[in-house]
């Protein structure tokens, strides 16, 4: 049998493509500032088999700036072939809210009618840091003029627009100061004894209540015009939410200085008959604060001698006023005729041409007497 060998060279051809496979999510959101690790991709080969180790990677993810990222994957097998590159899309987003901190106490308390200053609060943000403004209603809910309980609100968003969970802080605006008091006039006073006292009073001033503030005082009470002495007249207030001002007194020292006033009884110029008995009709005395008082005349009338007699009224009330001395002025004065008197019958007959013996007569004077 005739045989012939022939050599056939057979050249083996790899065409076929690896294939890659991403592992995760082919788009991602991704939160910015966090870490970011990518879940890569695996690759096989018909022939080469796993060529995941030969997997190239292109692209970057910068988690400091928001913005859609991508990454690709490629990969060949020893024949060359590139496999259909792979990408995967990240996002990377800002959805985190701010936080907002307060600056200062939560709750505080503030004095009414002055002026208020909020501290006011801060916000950070994950991705804007503290660059986020914080704004509050701190300037148009808080009235300082009306005590009662103010919320402060704070709040905030980022340039995402992620609004921060709101913060608030409780401003009681309260009134604790007291009134001030004003004495009007002097402090020290000196009054003129039963005569009408009338107390010039106080004023009130309040930071909050401003003037309306009424003050009450002591002084009908206790100054008593009509006894000399020393009177303490003591003024208090009090706000309307009770604060008490602190207490101012005057001090009013009743005294006695006036006089009193001698009225005569009678007239100050007395004509009086000689020899007949002088009764002085005397005088009264009125002091504003003693009232009647006794007075005592001085100097006597000898109605046995013709002449001007001064009769002196002079008293002093319990403060030693002296009042004006008044005097009345008596005239001792002889106006009576002498009084003649017959002995013996003023008729009578007698013989003529005998001896006349006559009986006389007899005088008498109120003044001269016989």
């Amino acid at each position: 049998t005739n045989s012939s060998t022939v050599d056939v060279t057979v050249t083996s051809v790899d065409k076929t493509l690896p294939v890659i496979v991403l592992a995760g999510a082919s788009t991602v959101t991704h939160e910015a500032k966090d870490s970011y690790s990518d879940d890569g991709a695996s690759a096989s080969d018909d022939r080469d088999g796993n060529v995941t180790s030969s997997i190239s990677t292109s692209g970057s993810v910068d988690i400091n700036k928001i913005g859609s990222y991508t990454i690709t994957y490629a990969v060949s097998d020893a024949a060359g072939n590139a496999a259909a590159t792979v990408t995967r899309t990240v996002n990377v987003v800002d959805t985190t809210k701010p936080v907002i901190a307060l600056t200062g106490d939560s709750s505080v308390t503030h004095e009414a009618a002055t002026q208020y200053v909020d501290k006011g609060a801060t916000a950070s943000d994950t991705y804007d840091g503290s660059s986020v403004s914080v704004t509050s209603n701190a300037d148009s809910v808080v009235d300082v003029n009306k005590v009662g309980t103010y919320i402060v609100t704070y709040s905030a968003s980022d340039a995402a627009g992620n609004s921060a969970a709101s913060v608030t802080r409780t401003v009681n605006v309260v009134d604790t100061t007291i009134p001030e008091i004003t004495v009007t006039g002097d402090s020290s006073v000196t009054h003129e004894a039963a005569t009408q006292y009338v107390d010039k009073g106080a004023t009130a001033s309040d930071t909050y209540d401003g003037s309306s503030v009424s003050v009450t005082s002591n002084a009908d009470s206790v100054v008593n015009v009509n006894k000399v002495g020393t009177y303490i007249v003591t003024y208090s207030a009090s706000d309307a939410a009770g604060n008490k001002a602190e207490e101012k007194t005057r001090t009013v020292t009743v005294s006695d200085k006036t006089a009193p006033i001698i009225t005569l009884i009678g007239s100050g110029t007395v004509s009086h008959e000689a020899a007949t008995e002088y009764v002085d009709k005397g005088a009264t005395a009125k002091d504003s604060l003693d009232g009647d008082l006794t007075v005592i005349p001085a100097g006597s009338v000898d109605v046995s001698k013709i002449g001007s007699y001064t009769i002196t009224y002079n008293v002093t009330d319990a403060a030693g006023n002296a009042a004006a001395e008044v005097q009345r002025v008596i005239t001792v004065g002889d106006t009576s005729i002498p009084v003649i008197t017959l002995l013996g019958e003023a008729t009578l007959v007698h013989e003529a041409k005998s001896n006349y013996s006559d009986a006389g007569a007899t005088a008498s004077d109120t003044l001269d007497g016989n």
